[in-house]
């Protein structure tokens, strides 16, 4: 059964219907305040200085006029808490006290260990992080952190812990509690061993490692001597800890990497500690590993933009090449900052301070220009060996570009940095798999378009469907008198699709039902848009009238201009031309009254009046 369907809409309608989404909102940390009919407050997804972020008690719905994200309480749980739709759904129903069904035995099962384990992870962090604070075998770690600079609010914060010396101590601690030794070995907080059950962390300075949602899922362990090696050991892979799957401190980070569009990627747990408690919240580290798909589709769901920041030489790039050709294959900007031969992050933002290192993440460059600067510096860059080298290195980060018109404009700018032929460039992305022909671009990638003012037929057709759209009872009538198909505007002519396809069956078209099941974000917001910005309209009928007998009239006025034109070029002499135009133009106005006819037709056996005094007055 899938995971989205165990739920029936019937009950994800109640769901929704028991929890105001003015109460949930506000109780995650939203500061709302009534303007009218409305609540407003500045988005909690992008960062302002005048409120944008708009809530809607009448339809329970919000919508940010900034940056275009909008949904019901289910989409800002998904949105700003980092849910998937179930986890949203049961947040809810738990809230509102409403019992879900059950799933299946083995789903069941597995959810109950996996909870488990959670709570045992929990149980650690805990028992950790109290014998850090107060232990007294644990002063010296407590020395390490002063002498590193972490205060008491940020060990606090990140739950730092600490690990004895005795191997099994913490075996110890938790079978006391009742937990079984099997699931301290699932979890990877022991190893069994041929002399018993040993603590997998021993005289180490711990950091809980959680996932997106703050769900403690393993660790990380720094040694307090330099005989103990590793110097860092992370928890072994689990049914909850996954390396390829997890960002350290993304949990806390999130809200602020939506907020400002991106997110900086550090090297280490002390860097993002060291940054967080200098004010710089929107900072995540990879635990050690290379990222992955995982991790890129991850960053994908939080911002568009990720700042790599390296220990002050490029060594690191190129090891990590991999993983950040997979943030640009998931359509991510990827941007490089380095610190000062000898620093890192950590070191840099406590002898700098905040307002240097956010300096240089502001100076920080595009990962392709910044790949091609470094080559151009190198001293043997003129050797075939070594421009051959470079090129292939260039041309594996483009062929993850997507969007042609950037793609060729980078191949342009590693053409005339590196003094080669374009035509090698793109002869190399052939061979690495680009199917697509390149053209030559006139404009930047990164210069914006102008905003196109929209036609008078647009501003018709964005009308017509925002009326539907607020009076789907109308559309059964509008359908057979109106092909959707003939709206001009891509994206409104798929809500049309849409609105149609609902009411096949004959029942009654639910926007909320079209929202649940549209997959693409965009479309989303958009109907969200349409739905949160319209006035108070009380005579729909009039309005949808008005649009059908205008874009009718648009539409055959297209097919007279054709026949216009073909009958000039057929080359009739100027009595038959007249003749031919004046029959043409009393036949579309035959035509549109018909279609207005039928429309009143067809709404006759609504209960809903049909008075055109307020038909749209678009001219």
């Amino acid at each position: 059964m899938a995971a989205k369907n165990y739920i029936s809409r019937e009950i994800t309608e109640e769901v929704r219907s028991r929890n105001n989404i003015v109460d949930v909102i506000s109780e995650c940390g939203v500061a709302l305040r009534q303007v009218g009919s409305n609540h407003k407050a500045l988005c909690p997804f992008h960062e302002e200085k005048t409120p944008s972020f708009s809530v809607s008690s009448e339809r329970q719905m919000f919508y940010c006029f900034g940056c275009e994200v909008g949904g019901d309480v289910i989409k800002f749980l998904q949105k700003h808490e980092g849910k998937s739709f179930i986890e949203s759904v049961e947040w809810l129903a738990n809230r509102a006290h409403i019992t879900l069904p059950a799933r299946d035995a083995k789903y069941s099962a597995r959810q109950k260990r996996i909870n488990d384990l959670s709570e045992l992870n929990t149980f650690a962090v805990k028992y950790y992080h109290e014998l850090l604070r107060t232990g007294q075998h644990s002063q010296y770690a407590r020395e390490y952190l002063k002498n590193r600079g972490i205060v008491a609010k940020t060990t606090k914060l990140f739950q730092l812990g600490y690990a004895k010396t005795q191997r099994n101590d913490f075996v110890k601690a938790a079978t006391h509690e009742g937990w079984a030794v099997e699931q301290l070995v699932d979890v990877g907080l022991i190893k069994s061993e041929d002399k018993g059950p040993q603590d997998r962390f021993w005289n180490r300075l711990l950091f809980p490692i959680h996932n997106e949602r703050g769900v403690p899922v393993g660790f990380g362990g720094r040694a307090l001597s330099n005989e103990h090696q590793p110097k860092y050991l992370n928890s072994p892979g689990t049914d909850l800890y996954n390396k390829s799957r997890i960002l350290y401190n993304l949990d806390k980070a999130r809200q602020s990497i939506a907020r400002k569009k991106s997110a900086i990627l550090v090297e280490g747990y002390m860097d993002v500690l060291m940054l967080h408690q200098h004010g710089i919240e929107n900072v995540i580290a990879a635990s050690g590993t290379s990222l992955s798909e995982e991790h890129a589709a991850l960053l994908r769901r939080y911002t568009p933009e990720v700042v790599i920041v390296f220990d002050g030489d490029v060594s690191g790039l190129q090891a990590a090449q991999r993983g950040l050709n997979r943030l640009i294959a998931e359509e991510i900007r990827v941007r490089i900052a380095l610190m000062p031969k000898g620093d890192d992050p950590d070191s840099f933002v406590k002898e700098n301070g905040a307002d240097a290192f956010t300096d240089r993440i502001d100076r920080s460059i595009n990962l392709i220009e910044f790949q091609i600067q470094a080559a151009v510096q190198e001293k043997n860059i003129r050797r075939p060996d070594v421009i051959t080298h470079v090129v292939r290195d260039v041309s594996g980060l483009l062929v993850n570009i997507k969007h042609r018109v950037e793609r060729a404009e980078y191949v342009k700018y590693a053409a005339r940095e590196l003094n080669v032929d374009a035509e090698l460039i793109w002869r190399e992305l052939r061979d690495l798999g680009l199917k697509e022909t390149h053209t030559v671009s006139r404009s930047s990638s990164t210069r914006k378009a102008p905003i196109k003012k929209m036609t008078i037929r647009e501003q018709i057709e964005l009308q017509f469907i925002q009326s539907l759209l607020q009076a789907p009872e109308y559309i059964p009538a509008v359908k057979s008198v109106f092909d959707y198909s003939d709206i001009s505007q891509p994206h409104l002519a798929k809500i049309a699709e849409m609105l149609w396809h609902a009411s096949e069956n004959g029942g009654t078209v639910e926007t909320q039902h079209i929202l649940d099941n549209c997959e693409d974000e965009k479309l989303n917001s958009a109907i969200t848009r349409l739905l949160m910005s319209g006035q108070a309209i009380s005579n729909h009928y009039a309005i949808i009238q008005g649009c059908i007998k205008k874009l009718i009239n648009y539409i055959c006025q297209d097919v007279e201009q054709r026949e216009r034109s073909d009958t000039v070029s057929e080359g009739d002499d100027d009595l038959e031309k007249l003749k031919k135009l004046v029959t043409l133009s009393n036949e579309r106005r035959a035509y549109v009254q018909k279609k207005v006819e039928q429309l009143k037709q067809n709404t006759e056996h609504t209960d809903v009046a049909t008075d055109t005094s307020g038909i749209a007055d678009i001219k």
